[in-house]
């Protein structure tokens, strides 16, 4: 009955997760997600550890090496440049902070002790391509509900982002096309799956995403090098399968023709000048600031620069980071610390790219992340896990893992994938890592050893612990919905409603800084049409929140880049109007030359700065930061301030 109720609930996981998306939350896609896990992942956890015997999990050698890298994490986490991030993860997402490792852990760990039926659980996440591939098809023609699109948008699904959701194929696929070729299978079921594979491979395909394109290349040429007696005995069928998915790539090549011209734009053409960018502090002569990413219309044609191009820059800044002192290069600066730490190896060459304005949080490279946040101690076991699952060309967990491993090289596992990863390597220790479906021994009795005492206690504490952890997962959910709910009301004028909704985010969540800035916005907002006394006191609140999101997060440049306007409107009398209010005039003056100071190479940071500080008639710092955007990156004095 228990080991019913588990694999229950593991079906329920791998099922629903990819479906799940909300609309009113901050982060519409992964945060939903990762709740989802969270609830589901630890009642599943909960479950097998109070009901089952004691495990030995650690004997298998993934589990070893799982164990290993969940405690990168640890030792990481505990000197981390940031805890309470590296513990929750990176706002609004927390994917990768140790939190969801160590949920994601013990989903591994009860999959092995449950020991569901394999084929089962393959078909049951088969079966999640038709409805993706389905919105994913709609939202390309433009029936995506609130994100319709034109015919040249990358559809991402219910995943947030093409890339996620093309990882997500990537891994999936390759399987739906194994039991395809399935020989024990009767004729109807080897023909819906292959008419499955053909149309998630058309949803696949509008995602137009290099990343998934590779990772799905790499996952298949292994699914059938691993299964070649398979496909002699159905080379046919496959020759009919690519040809129709090739078709379709062709007729449909969407937004790879433009990608092509802007891949030739930005590295053949600039070849001989661009590299100059991070030696010299202004554009040379000749080099065209609106075509090399200059990330704005202006009749060319040519608005977004190719991520290779950015990705070139990021990785570099990665590498500068991960060798920076020899405690980042052993054990990182922290799960999820990257947008923290990044910033003073920034290159100087990401001002000419269209992310110019962005705050970049990850290295678009897991392999990366992981050398700067978890150390080169967590890299190598990564690394060897990866090697490990190679080594048992296992038929169709092998391929379907390296999916993700592949597109790791471009992007990071996301809420999804991350639960097939831990998911199939449990599999993969069930299966025998020959594919063959092999069983271990049977389980001893479904109970704790040791005396009757013992076991009472540990149920205990165990169920306790389930308890406070799931009442801190509903109050962090909760505390982003009311906090989506402020905003919403912010944008309707009803200031008092917004303003309840803010309070009681930041009560539910008091270590945000995010919630803080929202509530500061609202009190700025109330003081219109107040009396001198009323508006004093709203300002000092919203300061007071100004301070404490800087104190619980200085080096986080969301929020010190989301306080420019607050102190702008603080430093007004009366946000309705011009007049300056002398009183927070000094400190907004503060504020905004340390933030120059402190990011010196960042020409989204200073553009922001000098667009207040002229509204303010800062003169003499205008001019300063005027100069330092000049040396930066001039073309943007001409075209984005004025």
């Amino acid at each position: 009955m228990v080991k019913h109720v588990s694999r229950i609930l593991l079906q329920c996981l791998v099922f629903i997760t990819p479906f799940v998306f909300v609309q009113n939350t901050n982060e519409l896609f992964e945060f939903p997600k990762m709740y989802f896990v969270y609830l589901v992942g630890s009642t599943l956890v909960m479950v097998s550890i109070v009901m089952t015997n004691k495990s030995d999990v650690f004997k298998a050698d993934f589990s070893k090496l799982l164990g290993l890298f969940v405690g990168s994490f640890i030792v990481s986490t505990i000197f981390s440049a940031h805890l309470y991030t590296s513990v929750w993860g990176y706002f609004s997402r927390f994917d990768g902070g140790l939190i969801s490792i160590l949920i994601f852990f013990g989903i591994y760990w009860s999959t092995k002790r449950i020991q569901p039926s394999t084929p089962q659980i393959l078909r049951i996440v088969a079966l999640t391509v038709l409805p993706i591939s389905v919105y994913a098809i709609l939202q390309h023609f433009g029936l995506g509900g609130k994100w319709e699109s034109d015919t040249t948008t990358r559809a991402f699904s219910t995943f947030g982002q093409p890339n996620w959701y093309s990882a997500y194929c990537a891994m999936v696929l390759p399987i739906i096309l194994y039991l395809g070729l399935e020989e024990k299978i009767r004729w109807i079921s080897k023909v819906g799956w292959l008419l499955l594979f053909i149309f998630g491979f058309s949803g696949f395909w509008y995602s137009y995403s290099v990343s998934g394109i590779l990772g799905l290349t790499v996952s298949m040429c292994l699914l059938l090098a691993f299964n070649f007696d398979a496909v002699k005995r159905s080379w046919s069928t496959l020759v009919v399968v690519t040809s129709i998915c090739l078709l379709f790539a062709f007729l449909n090549p969407g937004i790879f023709k433009q990608k092509i011209n802007d891949a030739f734009t930005d590295t053949i053409t600039p070849l001989l000048r661009v590299d100059k960018i991070d030696t010299v502090t202004q554009a040379p002569a000749g080099f065209s600031v609106e075509r090399v990413g200059g990330g704005r219309d202006d009749g060319s044609g040519y608005a977004v620069t190719d991520s290779g191009f950015i990705r070139k820059g990021i990785w570099r800044g990665a590498l500068n980071l991960a060798i920076s002192s020899p405690k980042t290069f052993l054990i990182g600066t922290g799960p999820e610390t990257f947008p923290y730490e990044f910033q003073k190896f920034r290159p100087a060459s990401l001002n000419y790219s269209s992310e110019w304005n962005y705050i970049l949080n990850k290295p678009h490279n897991y392999y990366l992340e992981l050398l700067t946040q978890n150390g080169i101690i967590g890299l190598v076991i990564y690394l060897a896990i990866v090697i490990k699952v190679l080594l048992t060309k296992h038929r169709f967990l092998a391929p379907a893992l390296f999916g993700l491993f592949i597109t790791n090289i471009f992007s990071w596992p996301t809420v999804s994938t991350s639960l097939l990863f831990w998911v199939f390597l449990a599999l993969l220790t069930i299966d025998g890592g020959d594919g063959k479906g092999r069983r271990p021994e049977k389980l001893s009795p479904e109970r704790f050893e040791g005396p009757f005492p013992s076991r009472l206690i540990m149920s205990i504490l165990i169920i306790t612990g389930y308890i406070f952890l799931n009442v801190q997962f509903a109050k962090q959910y909760l505390a982003d919905t009311v906090s989506k709910k402020s905003q919403k009301y912010f944008e309707q004028g009803d200031v008092q409603k917004a303003l309840e909704c803010a309070d009681k985010s930041v009560k539910l969540n008091p270590k945000e800084p995010f919630y803080y800035r929202t509530r500061a916005k609202t009190y700025i907002l109330q003081t219109t049409g107040q009396n001198i006394n009323a508006t004093n006191s709203l300002k000092a609140l919203a300061l007071k929140d100004m301070l404490r999101a800087r104190e619980l997060n200085p080096q986080n440049l969301a929020t010190l880049r989301g306080l420019v306007s607050l102190y702008y409107f603080l430093s007004l009398k009366d946000i309705s109007s011009a007049t300056v209010d002398p009183f927070y005039l000094g400190m907004t003056q503060y504020y905004y030359k340390n933030l120059s100071t402190n990011y010196p190479t960042d020409v989204g940071v200073l553009v922001l700065v000098a667009k207040y500080q002229n509204m303010l008639g800062f003169t003499v710092d205008y001019q300063n930061t005027i100069g330092q955007i000049k040396t930066l990156r001039p073309d943007l004095l001409d075209w984005y301030l004025k």
